[in-house]
């Protein structure tokens, strides 16, 4: 049960990450720190993406079709794991994740924009998954009748897009159950859900970019705390980022949050997430923390680009160095090149620390300027409905 403060502070980092991922959009992968400073020196926040800012191969424009106030790629990704978890009353289910990511994002789905190479991967591989599972599901033996056979197996597959784990064994159940034969219709039902869950147990990308964490703010808010985030988080990294490096950054990030939720201070924040890094990753946000340059002075040495290894220290030093929800996140901006992926974690533990309005939060007229941000909003209530 959360009390009342973190609470509050849960629901501010789930907005927050939304409304510093739409704030960026304009500038995503823009790679001139200089352009972005000439063309917008007081106010980078919310601009229209427009090709032209890009010009003079300083950068990728990735967002044609995109109007200020949209989410990226990353904002997409974070709001399908909210939605998920909506569906599911609340509660991860890596099933329905991996599911509502699918239909997301894929072929059919409501998604229209750029698709990065860790979701195209994801994508190709849960399409190649499916289509082993139903030839395994179509090899189940079944010793009755061939109508009865072919009820089944239509029926169970209907509700294997529905359903998962235990609510699926019930869902076999009430099909069988007005059969002729129920109990052995029921024994196939079980056979083809089994033959369904044979393959491949994550679909992720070998990829160790920002996506392996833009999903992770709705499911650190909803978990704080609890003893089965952390199992969680690497269970979401996995679906899309299925490597240790990736899991590794995941956790420093959830630590991160969690203690800003729990109400930490920024300080003893980065400490919790330092405290579970690698070798590694220790020894590289250590050093990007002792940096005293300018965000974007840090951001251009450990590097703009995509990779969680440069957009993780951009973001803790981002956060020692600033004191506003404002400040930290047109100092992200202005650091150009992967500022949205690096928005999501950003902003969500921004929202969590400085909380709406006043000198440090969420200015409102920015959360405003959120598309659907009613809708959004009701969501992110709808997710702590029954805590």
């Amino acid at each position: 049960m959360f009390d009342s403060a973190n609470l509050t502070r849960a629901k501010n980092a789930i907005m927050g990450a939304f409304v510093a991922d739409a704030a960026a959009l304009g500038f995503h992968w823009l790679y001139s720190q200089t352009r972005i400073l000439k063309l917008a020196s007081e106010e980078p926040e919310f601009r229209e993406p427009d090709e032209s800012d890009f010009a003079g191969n300083v950068g990728y424009f990735a967002h044609p079709g995109k109007r200020v106030g949209q989410l990226s790629q990353y904002g997409e990704q974070c709001w399908v794991m909210l939605k998920s978890m909506l569906d599911s009353d609340g509660r991860y289910d890596k099933g329905a994740y991996q599911v509502a990511f699918r239909d997301h994002f894929g072929y059919g789905g409501k998604f229209a924009g750029y698709i990065d190479r860790p979701t195209r991967e994801t994508l190709d591989a849960i399409y190649r998954g499916e289509y082993e599972a139903l030839q395994r599901a179509n090899g189940v033996p079944f010793s009755g009748d061939a109508r009865q056979k072919s009820t089944v197996l239509v029926k169970i597959l209907a509700a294997a897009k529905r359903f998962h784990g235990e609510r699926l064994q019930q869902e076999a159940i009430y099909i069988t159950s007005p059969m002729q034969g129920s109990e052995a219709c029921l024994g196939y039902a079980r056979e083809i859900i089994q033959a369904l869950q044979a393959g491949v147990e994550f679909p992720g990308a070998i990829d160790e970019q920002l996506p392996a964490v833009s999903k992770l703010p709705a499911l650190i808010a909803r978990y704080a705390g609890h003893p089965d985030l952390l199992g969680h988080v690497e269970s979401a990294i996995r679906v899309t980022n299925n490597t240790p490096r990736a899991i590794n950054f995941g956790m420093i990030c959830t630590q991160l949050l969690d203690a800003i939720i729990a109400g930490e201070d920024i300080d003893s924040a980065i400490a919790a997430g330092l405290a579970v890094a690698s070798d590694s990753n220790h020894s590289s946000l250590q050093s990007a923390l002792a940096s005293n340059g300018s965000v974007p002075e840090l951001t251009r040495e450990v590097g703009m680009h995509c990779d969680l290894g440069a957009g993780v220290p951009s973001v803790l030093f981002n956060l020692k160095s600033t004191s506003s929800f404002v400040d930290a996140i047109r100092a992200n901006i202005y650091a150009g090149g992967d500022n949205c992926g690096r928005a999501i974690i950003l902003g969500a533990v921004c929202g969590g620390l400085y909380g709406v309005g006043g000198p440090s939060g969420i200015p409102t007229s920015w959360i405003a300027k959120l598309e659907n941000q009613a809708g959004i909003s009701a969501q992110i209530d709808g997710l702590f409905a029954s805590t």
